[in-house]
């Protein structure tokens, strides 16, 4: 079979020259191996080591007593919970000592604690993602497992949870039952609502018609709104003002806010026309209207908005109206125009500011397979969200490339890629106003022999992985250390389950901390027949 160059840095000999004037070498590392994984539930340890010096030394933790001779095995009791260190050095006849050989490892025998019961304020209707994590002692971060699932969106109301934990020594504490609550202590808000200019029909004034107030609520899609008068009323000659409230399924109530019916008689000038480039709902915190009124009629400007309700100020026709340093809220600009009698006309528009960026997205996770990567996320509770935006670029690249936009779906599969190289991906939430979230950012690497995952951190043996061949009998998995080979074995199937030690080539190997590489190729008919197809790839990893 074709030999293939490890990617990784060839270092020298564990052997030093000793500082002592005759130059004498310093023997040379013993070879250490344990059973012991990096994190244990044991509190006893042994420890397995050879070398071909006469003699050895061992210390346990940096802390302790100090060197003192020692024989293989070498066992332990009685270890109290934290970070080990076990070290071995070699001696020969003269006394010269080897670099140590070193082990660590933590002891956990405390299992994690589950989190408590949780309070949140409902973002949409539908609720709010709640994000879960469980305690540890020692590992920063134990897995938990819960049913509904943390970052699920929990709808309101109180919703039972079903969690276990586990931490990395494999500590598990038993199934628990916490509460997520989801609440609406939110009252609804209004927003600004023009004034109604009508025609008088009769002595008594006019049957009035108008729209209701537009309201908001995070949690109630559709708040009932009440106004007294009530349209359909009859309104007197001149100015009647209109007050109104919004209340929500929670039983929340708005502050009121207030407009004008306005009732006159004879001849009202021309509604006037606002001409702006300021959308419906936009994150720009400035706005300007251009004005065209009647020429004889006196003209007033007003800007209601989420500070309060403004008031009429002369403006002019000739200058465009401009506002800057707008909050987030609903904003309502009207133009009056008042005629020689007294009469008036109004022309209005509506539009929202939200410069607040979405929440970033939550339960975000990436995998690596051949020639795919996949990306998934939960889906953002928030009432204005719209879309997640996918972009990609090659490690070390400087041009983002936008790959697809997602609207409702979660996943995202990008078939467009080569295995063995490192890719990069940014992954951000947008909301109607175009705000975008912090992006969330990872790296992948696609690759036929996907598991560990290309820069994966393990604690325990694990398993490797790579993608089936057809035709293919068996299949030839080598491990390299620092450019050396380690071990080579030729399962039936495409998965193999490394160990803490074993023995190649005569010498006992573990799995220990550093750079580790596993390469596989696929073997056809008979071993003995020795044919192997090219390459599959590899997948490089570390044991810490």
């Amino acid at each position: 079979m074709r030999r293939l160059v490890p990617l990784l840095s060839v270092f020298g000999l564990a052997g030093t020259l000793a500082a002592s004037a005759g130059g004498i070498l310093a023997p040379e590392r013993p070879t250490l191996w344990t059973d012991v994984p990096k994190w244990s539930t044991s509190t006893s340890a042994t420890f397995n080591f050879t070398g071909s010096a006469s003699s050895f030394i061992c210390r346990l933790d940096s802390g302790a007593a100090g060197w003192s001779p020692c024989a293989s095995p070498v066992s332990y009791a009685s270890l109290g919970e934290g970070r080990h260190t076990f070290q071995v050095r070699a001696l020969d006849a003269s006394g010269e000592e080897s670099p140590p050989a070193t082990f660590e490892w933590t002891t956990d025998v405390t299992a994690p604690s589950l989190p408590g019961d949780v309070v949140v304020e409902a973002t949409a209707p539908s609720g709010a993602v709640v994000a879960l994590a469980a305690g540890d002692n020692l590992d920063p971060s134990p897995r938990l497992d819960c049913a509904p699932a943390s970052t699920s969106t929990f709808p309101l109301g109180t919703t039972p949870v079903s969690c276990t934990a586990t931490d990395a020594a494999g500590n598990t504490t038993p199934g628990g039952t916490l509460t997520v609550t989801v609440r609406d202590t939110t009252p609804p808000t209004l927003a600004p609502h023009r004034d109604v200019i009508a025609a008088q029909q009769s002595q008594q004034g006019a049957v009035v018609e108008y729209g209701l107030p537009i309201a908001n609520d995070a949690a109630d899609p559709s708040p009932a709104v009440a106004c007294s008068p009530p349209s359909g009323s009859t309104f007197p000659l001149g100015v009647t003002t209109v007050t109104c409230t919004a209340t929500d399924a929670a039983g929340l109530t708005s502050s009121p806010i207030s407009f004008d019916v306005i009732v006159q008689a004879g001849p009202k000038p021309a509604t006037p026309a606002i001409v702006t480039d300021v959308p419906p709902l936009t994150n720009r915190s400035a706005a300007s209207f251009q004005l065209t009124v009647e020429p004889s009629a006196s003209v007033e400007c007003s800007l209601d908005g989420p500070l309060g309700s403004g008031s009429f100020t002369p403006c002019s026709g000739d200058t465009p109206q401009a506002y800057s340093g707008l909050v987030d809220g609903r904003y309502l600009f009207t133009v009056q125009v008042t005629n020689e009698i007294g009469n008036r006309s109004q022309g209005s528009y509506a539009w929202t500011v939200d410069t607040t960026a979405p929440a970033p997205l939550v339960g975000f996770a990436v995998r690596a397979r051949n020639r795919l990567v996949s990306l998934s996320w939960a889906k953002p509770a928030d009432a204005d969200y719209n879309r997640v935006r996918i972009w990609r670029k090659r490690a070390g690249a400087i041009v983002w490339k936008r790959l697809a936009d997602r609207v409702t779906a979660t996943s995202f599969s990008d078939r467009t890629v080569a295995n063995h190289v490192i890719y990069r991906y940014r992954v951000a939430t947008l909301d109607a106003a175009g705000n975008v979230a912090p992006p969330v950012e990872v790296s992948a690497r696609p690759s036929a022999v996907f598991a560990p995952a290309w820069g994966a951190v393990v604690h325990r043996p694990p398993l490797v992985d790579w993608t089936s061949v057809r035709r293919a009998t068996y299949y030839n998995m080598q491990l390299w250390r620092h450019g050396r080979k380690i071990l080579s074995v030729w399962p039936g199937e495409s998965r193999y389950r490394l160990r803490s030690s074993w023995v190649f080539r005569g010498k006992r190997h573990s799995l220990s901390d550093g750079p580790l590489t596993v390469y596989v190729w696929p073997g056809f008919g008979s071993k003995a027949a020795a044919r192997y197809g090219g390459a599959l790839g590899w997948t490089a990893f570390r044991v810490g």
